[in-house]
């Protein structure tokens, strides 16, 4: 099975929590609503990261035997 959707996926959310934490990082949250925004944003992306990865590796594990 091709797991190139897996590492797509983890590659795009990881891109974007780059650019939120960058953000962060340069102080570019005027508000605290955006800050929280960010934050949640950021929650969100690593959780589903996390989420790719189990998925992946039980996919993979599923598959090898």
């Amino acid at each position: 099975m091709d797991y190139k959707v897996y590492d797509v996926l983890l590659s795009e959310y990881k891109d974007r929590m780059d650019m939120l934490s960058e953000a962060l990082i340069r102080g570019n949250c005027p508000t605290i609503e955006e800050y929280r925004y960010i934050c949640g944003q950021l929650r969100g992306l690593e959780a589903a990261c996390a989420t790719i990865v189990d998925l992946k590796k039980r996919t993979e594990e599923d598959f090898d035997e």
